[in-house]
């Protein structure tokens, strides 16, 4: 059985009703957003039919947690996240919905063991604009606006102790050799020294190790880096960065990476920066992503008002660089957003 998630959803919901009827409300919280998204197309790109049109898009983000007790003091832990969408494209007379499970799993623990099955986001590494160690989730980074992931298919076993975790994942199980990976993650903590190694394996990739590391040298400053080997392809990925904080009002964030998986020449070597500025309530922020290997860049820009339940936001993109770069003869030249977010 290669999709097997209704019968995930189905333990789920009766390992809920077991736990409400013993008296334990299960908890609930989410987000409600709604957005207007702007892209304007590239004439330099492709045709201007593989544009994406802008558009309206709404989305209703739902989280359910709950524990279910168990004999010698354990406990099963249950946790489902699901979400609808509403789409409306420009120059469309229809409007499409969808829905999406985003996690779905349940977790025990025995001591200092911890297991979990279903759908889970796990993130690892510690870069911001790009983690060769992700290798799980594989996050797409530096999204116009911030997304609840939607989580792969993971058995995962993890160990904790004072100062160090281990955790070894088989990540999609339902695809079968030939779709599932193994992954390994070890990490120790020195002091402000965080360090972390990596092993991962799957049919396409072969067997391919990595490490990182994140040091907090002073109040100001914190300082990062990642790589990964890949030696059946003969290529690597690593990063390079750092954050500054000037006080409580100005952070900076510089990395630069190279992606030897990349698919093109000029994306593997890259450039980025983000200066933000806090005050109070509001949030100003710029960044750019450069490859100098053909000068393409992408400029951004955000501004951001954050209260107790409410969020609104602004952002742009523009892409650019000469005639000849890469960036600049993607479909869309231009995108933005504006958008308004309830939690509750």
């Amino acid at each position: 059985m290669r999709n097997p998630w209704w019968l995930a959803g189905l333990a789920l919901a009766s390992g809920l009703g077991q736990v409400h009827a013993q008296g334990q409300a299960p908890t609930l919280s989410g987000q409600w957003q709604t957005a207007r998204e702007w892209r304007l197309a590239n004439p330099l790109g492709p045709a201007l039919a593989f544009a994406p049109p802008s558009r309206w898009r709404s989305e209703l983000d739902l989280k359910t947690d709950a524990r279910l007790p168990l004999p010698e003091g354990r406990s099963l832990a249950l946790h489902a996240d699901a979400a609808v969408t509403v789409l409306h494209d420009d120059g469309s007379t229809a409007t499409t919905g969808t829905g999406r499970v985003n996690a779905l799993y349940a977790t025990t623990d025995r001591g200092d063991w911890q297991f979990s099955a279903g759908r889970r986001i796990i993130g690892w590494d510690v870069g911001q604009g790009f983690r060769p160690n992700d290798v799980v989730q594989r996050e797409e980074r530096r999204p116009l606006l911030p997304a609840t992931l939607q989580g792969r298919g993971v058995v995962q076993l993890e160990h904790f102790g004072a100062d160090d975790a281990t955790s070894l994942v088989w990540v999609d199980p339902q695809q079968g050799h030939a779709g599932s990976a193994l992954a390994l993650r070890h990490y120790q903590r020195l002091g402000a020294l965080d360090l972390h190694a990596h092993a991962h394996w799957s049919a396409a990739t072969r067997g391919n190790v990595g490490a990182a590391l994140a040091w907090v040298t002073s109040d100001a400053v914190e300082l990062h880096a990642s790589t990964r080997w890949l030696p059946a392809l003969g290529r690597h990925q690593t990063l390079v960065g750092g954050n500054w904080t000037g006080g409580p009002d100005v952070t900076a964030l510089a990395e630069v990476w190279h992606d030897g998986q990349a698919t093109s020449s000029p994306a593997r070597r890259n450039a980025y920066g983000r200066l933000a500025w806090q005050h109070e309530a509001w949030q100003v922020s710029a960044d750019v992503l450069w490859q100098p290997a053909d000068g393409g860049r992408v400029l951004g820009a955000g501004l951001r008002w954050q209260g107790d339940q409410w969020r609104v936001e602004a952002v742009w993109r523009v892409f650019g660089g000469p005639a000849s770069a890469a960036l600049r003869h993607t479909p869309t030249r231009q995108t933005g957003a504006l958008a308004m977010t309830r939690s509750f």
